[in-house]
């Protein structure tokens, strides 16, 4: 499996699907979810639509009641939980095992406090007349259609194994253009990267800017509930190979092949994956990292050394990656505000 980039992050556009880094256009590239755990939430969500369509009485009462009210916008109990269903699935988690009631019911959580700060930005941006038209969300689809590098039917089925529709996606780009430009409006002027921290990161970063490198990498994401540093101890130590672990482990892409995601070049990678593979040399495994908050490893399984490339081809670049924390910082500053001025009433 190659890269395959998707849209941007959540931190800048919002309600997007949660998929591993890759940094060329700051995009993501799907992974593979294993399928008895698509058949699981599958199964799960199919009960819901039925009780949803069927049930009377307290059954449907408890699937239509208010989750939460934002300056008067209602968000249902329905809405909540079939946002949560695909973050619950790529986490490897079982919303009717007691041992998981507790990271369901934070991820739960944390989708609702996602969905009030749609709202609250929605909110804003029709205050400020800050619009978006159908034909720039079908440009960005297709953008993002062809950076997968699959067929629209192929990439469909892709947004099924993650939970979603083109639907839901194209609602999703929707929200995510209109959070980023009332982003540029309101805080992006106020960020500012100087040359003289580019420089510091470049110096200190320097073995990170390569051209034309190419690395081939396996991916083991971990479930929850396993003890990731020990099993990665143990192929570390030799006791288990990699390949092993991913078979017998990995809910994350391609795991009865190593977890093999391909050949990418080094320049598409985020710079935590290209900080994460700096030491290793083909062979070694990688320490025990974050990977959109799952555990996770990567091998270095084959690699070609690339050209350095000069400060002023990456300053660009480098601004972009100092930018990132610092929009993060305000943002928060920014709905922090918002959510301050609003209305919320949250009921579950």
């Amino acid at each position: 499996m190659g890269l395959r980039c998707m849209f941007p992050e959540k931190g800048l556009h919002g309600g997007l699907p949660r998929v591993f880094p890759c940094h060329r256009g700051r995009g993501f590239f799907f992974a593979n979810v294993q399928e008895s755990s698509l058949s699981s939430i599958r199964s799960l969500l199919l009960a819901a639509l039925v009780l949803c369509l069927s049930a009377t009485g307290a059954a449907a009462d408890s699937l239509n009641r208010i989750a939460a009210v934002v300056n008067g916008e209602m968000i249902t109990y329905f809405d909540v939980q079939a946002q949560a269903a695909p973050e619950i699935l790529r986490a490897g988690l079982d919303p009717v095992r007691d041992a998981d009631a507790e990271p369901v019911r934070r991820i739960t959580r944390n989708v609702l406090d996602s969905m009030i700060s749609d709202i609250l930005i929605s909110q804003e941006a029709e205050r400020l007349k800050i619009t978006v038209q159908d034909s720039e969300v079908d440009n960005e689809y297709r953008k993002i259609v062809q950076r997968s590098q699959l067929a629209p039917e192929q990439f469909e089925r892709q947004l099924a194994q993650q939970g979603l529709s083109a639907d839901l996606m194209r609602e999703r780009i929707r929200r995510g253009i209109l959070r980023h430009r009332l982003l540029g409006l309101m805080i992006a002027r106020k960020v500012v990267v100087t040359r003289d921290e580019i420089a510091k990161y470049y110096e200190a970063h320097k073995g990170q800017f390569v051209s034309g490198r190419k690395v081939r990498l396996g991916l083991v994401i971990f479930p929850p509930r396993d003890d990731a540093d020990a099993l990665a101890a143990q192929v570390k130590s030799g006791a288990m190979t990699f390949a092993d672990l991913a078979a017998r482990h990995s809910i994350g892409p391609n795991p009865q092949n190593g977890g093999v995601i391909g050949d990418l070049l080094w320049s598409d990678l985020s710079m935590e994956w290209r900080d994460t593979l700096s030491e290793l040399k083909p062979g070694d495994v990688s320490r025990v990292f974050l990977v959109e908050g799952r555990k996770a490893v990567l091998q270095l399984v084959a690699s070609n050394e690339g050209k350095g490339q000069a400060l002023d081809d990456v300053a660009e670049e480098i601004e972009n990656i100092l930018r990132e924390p610092k929009m993060q910082e305000r943002l928060q500053e920014y709905i922090g505000q918002l959510r301050s001025r609003a209305v919320i009433d949250i009921r579950i």
